[in-house]
């Protein structure tokens, strides 16, 4: 098929909340959903913007904030109506894709990848929130990483029945495969024997994502070692973890990791935490939402999650261990100890049967591809 030269092509413009999010799985099926479609893409972000060139040339980066103030100096540019369609994340970009796709009369759709409802309602004002929900309701469709958050959304933004609600979870859709050498080399450079027994956490590591949990159990159980991987903590928090007398047995990544370096480090880990005691309605309806949860199964790591209906499948397939209290959590380390084949082995059928099935990818695609026909 001839490709359009790039004068011809239909111009996006994607919101990211903070630029780090360019590269992350959901923002990369978006993003790359987009250029199968025929567009280019600009990518708005406020602060420096990472590296676009793994997407080619069809992807460029810009810089954008979410404010009033930046509304009103930006917002009546010509520039904006050159796009044939608008997207973004949430939660603060979605007021500037409402207000650009009423503005213009262009299309949009949102990855409300984050419901700032319940304790986690957020810092923004009121009558942002307002304009988000808004944004939500006008748009053509809109993006869930769980099918448990479908209701959830539709409570949250005021959802008619009938608005098209798209779920797609917070992965790669071309996960990498895992590659037994580099599992041996990544517990080389950790210092962690080969056939220890690894448990890790991965991104925010904090007492509702059990840290607490993690730290007793290194205490409880001397066979055990683990990789932590912390994002969003103190410099007081990473001097302490260092010092928790645990010797060779911790291994604490200190650099921030890309979302591919940490997806293929995973190779290295038997043990996976997706621990969620937040009480929020977000952090209770997790399920594939979680993308530590999908990177870990992506990657034939069972995992120990927090006991919520969202994370059944967990159990239905065998792949990891749903906990209630510390001693479940600790009895649970056994029990995946002592099946590590067979949990990783269901794992990979999981991820492939459940999280990731063949249609997931084409799906979202259609839904873009159906906005040019609209």
């Amino acid at each position: 098929m001839a490709v359009a030269p790039a004068s011809a092509q239909p111009r996006a413009a994607h919101f990211l909340l903070v630029p780090e999010l360019l590269h992350s799985p959901p923002n990369r099926a978006i993003i790359e959903a987009l250029l199968d479609c025929g567009y280019r893409v600009d990518v708005y972000a406020p602060g420096p913007g990472d590296d676009p060139s793994p997407y080619g040339p069809g992807v460029t980066t810009h810089r954008a904030e979410y404010s009033i103030r930046w509304l009103v100096r930006h917002l009546a540019q010509p520039h904006w109506w050159r796009y044939a369609c608008f997207s973004g994340t949430s939660e603060d970009p979605l007021a500037l894709v409402g207000l650009l796709a009423a503005m213009t009369g262009r299309p949009s759709f949102l990855l409300v990848d984050e419901i700032k409802s319940g304790a986690y309602r957020g810092n923004s004002p009121e009558r942002w929130k307002q304009l988000c929900r808004w944004a939500m309701r006008r748009a053509r469709f809109t993006i869930v990483n769980d099918d448990s958050r479908v209701q959830l959304l539709r409570d949250y933004a005021g959802l008619a029945p009938t608005a098209p609600v798209v779920v797609y979870p917070g992965c790669f859709h071309r996960p990498p495969d895992p590659d037994p050498l580099l599992r041996q080399e990544l517990r080389r450079r950790w210092g962690l024997p080969q056939e220890a027994l690894v448990i890790a956490s991965s991104g925010a590591f904090n007492l509702t994502a059990g840290a607490d949990w993690l730290v007793q159990a290194l205490q409880d159980e001397p066979s055990l070692h683990a990789v932590i991987q912390p994002l969003a903590v103190s410099p007081l928090c990473l001097f302490l973890l260092g010092r928790l007398g645990l010797g060779d047995r911790l291994y604490l990544q200190q650099e921030r990791l890309s979302w591919q370096e940490a997806w293929r480090s995973a190779v290295g880990l038997d043990i996976g935490l997706a621990i969620y005691t937040n009480p929020a309605p977000q952090f209770q309806h997790m399920g594939t939402s979680s993308n530590r949860l999908c990177m870990f199964l992506a990657m034939g790591v069972p995992v120990i999650a927090t006991r919520q209906p969202s994370f059944r499948f967990i159990e239905d397939y065998d792949c990891g261990v749903l906990v209630e209290t510390y001693d479940d959590f600790l009895a649970a380390i056994r029990f995946i100890g002592s099946r590590l084949p067979q949990m990783r082995a269901n794992c990979r059928r999981c991820f492939n049967d459940y999280i990731m099935p063949s249609d997931r990818f084409p799906r979202l695609r259609q839904a873009i591809a159906s906005l040019s026909r609209s």
